[in-house]
């Protein structure tokens, strides 16, 4: 069963709404060419050269954020529009499992990545020595990992689904009608779903500028130069994916206080931000990785000889066929003249 909260209490208004439907509508197109075109590029032909370990990973994060995409930025899109929830109790399910699913798979290879390329800088001579089939083991325990918390809460769920006009997707059930075990078992997946990640790669992150810091330095004094291209692309992924998940993070914090009116304009917006990092990362790779933006800039340009040919040969037709009606035409005149001769 699915209930909702008041839509006069909570519901956004026309502007509102406008406002958002643009943004998930950016968020989903960019999301799922950004995120196919990275697939294409790193399966197919081999784009991105950058140790194949990560490479494998980014593989995992665009999968991921191609999930979110779906699960998370469609449904919300679809219920802005129609100003309540439309796609019926079994979608309702599907979509809070997956949603839960792929924010903590996309958490959780972020860890991943800043962790291995510090592991990478720090303790290995050769990085040849991480393989891309060593990558997706790793990756396959970390989406194994993000089933767990989605499966017992659904599960264990007893208080229904809510559809929140705060968010315009589907929670578990009201918050103040859980029990004393169940808001406890809600803050252990709060912490282990997004603090103690989050932690992770804000640590790791700082590891490895300390890394890049010190080599630079030794690099200047030996008159060697550091190879930045990876080490910039993780530490930027990594930033991004703060920005979008720890203002939320602070907020659910207890020691966090926001007045009762705002709560629900702040929530709304946190939340939404949630979907930053799923933009974010095709442009990441677009604007660091030289083999990958040679690579689109390629694929722009067939795709620009394509569509140039298509309208010139249409054009054309369009010019052959006005010249046989214009020589058809001539034809006519020139018998009627004849004619009357």
């Amino acid at each position: 069963m699915i209930t909702s909260n008041d839509i006069n209490e909570y519901g956004i208004n026309v502007e509102g709404r406008i406002f958002w439907i643009i943004y998930l509508v950016i968020v989903l197109l960019s999301s799922l060419i950004g995120d196919s075109i990275i697939l294409l590029a790193t399966i197919k032909y081999n784009a991105i050269k950058l140790n194949k370990f990560l490479v494998t990973i980014m593989q995992h994060i665009a999968v991921c954020d191609i999930l979110t995409s779906l699960s998370f930025v469609l449904p919300t899109l679809i219920s802005l529009i129609a100003n309540r929830w439309i796609l019926g109790e079994v979608l309702a399910y599907i979509h809070i499992f997956l949603n839960v699913f792929s924010i903590q798979a996309g958490i959780y290879l972020t860890c991943v990545l800043t962790s291995s390329k510090l592991l990478i800088l720090r303790f290995t001579k050769s990085s040849s020595s991480w393989h891309a089939k060593h990558a997706h083991v790793v990756c396959g325990v970390i989406w194994g990992c993000a089933l767990i918390w989605p499966a017992l809460r659904l599960g264990f769920n007893q208080y229904g689904l809510l559809f929140s006009y705060v968010h315009y997707n589907i929670n578990f059930g009201i918050y103040t009608e859980y029990t004393d075990f169940d808001k406890a078992l809600n803050e252990v997946f709060v912490y282990v779903v997004l603090y103690i990640p989050l932690l992770i790669v804000i640590l790791t992150t700082c590891g490895i500028l300390y890394y890049l810091r010190a080599a630079r330095k030794a690099a200047r004094a030996s008159g060697g130069h550091v190879r930045w291209q990876g080490i910039v692309t993780v530490v930027t992924v990594a930033v991004f994916l703060l920005i979008s998940f720890l203002p939320d993070s602070i907020t659910a914090l207890p020691l966090t206080k926001i007045a009762p009116e705002d709560a629900p304009k702040f929530s709304r917006a946190f939340e939404m931000l949630n979907t930053f990092n799923v933009v974010t990362n095709f442009y990441i790779y677009l604007f660091t990785i030289p083999s990958f933006r040679d690579f689109v800039r390629a694929g722009v340009g067939v795709v620009w000889v394509g569509v140039r040919s298509a309208v010139c040969k249409k054009w054309v037709h369009a010019a052959g066929a006005e010249t046989e009606r214009s020589v058809e035409r001539v034809n006519r005149i020139e018998t009627m003249e004849q004619s009357l001769v």
